[in-house]
């Protein structure tokens, strides 16, 4: 099996174990963000880097504060590229795993994440 898209002990760590709210919070996660990669393709694909800057980064503190460190990882990796202005050569790589890692995590959130 692979590696589950949450860290779930660090993610409830920072919520001094209250699994009530990680639970409300991974709920919202899976309904509010269903679209998000849409958001982040049209952003980079019409080179409006301001937008893609601001949704890697939010992005990336979402997936971090719920313990997804792939997505947060992959979100950072976005978030470089569009700093800097530019299509890069890296980032249709980037891109890709930006989706796979939002698919796992909203997944996981779909199907139950383990609360332990």
């Amino acid at each position: 099996m692979a590696d589950p898209a949450f860290n779930v002990p660090d993610a409830l760590g920072r919520l001094m174990n209250n699994k009530n709210l990680y639970k409300k919070l991974l709920d919202k996660f899976g309904a509010g963000y269903a679209d998000y990669e849409e958001k982040v393709v049209a952003a980079f694909g019409g080179s409006n880097f301001e937008d893609a800057v601001h949704l890697s980064h939010t992005m990336k503190g979402l997936a971090g504060n719920l313990g997804a460190t792939a997505l947060q990882e992959a979100s950072l990796a976005l978030e470089i590229i569009a700093k800097g202005g530019a299509k890069t050569a890296e980032l249709d790589g980037a891109l890709e795993k930006f989706s796979v890692e939002l698919k796992r995590a909203l997944k996981e959130i779909a199907e139950g994440v383990d609360l332990g």
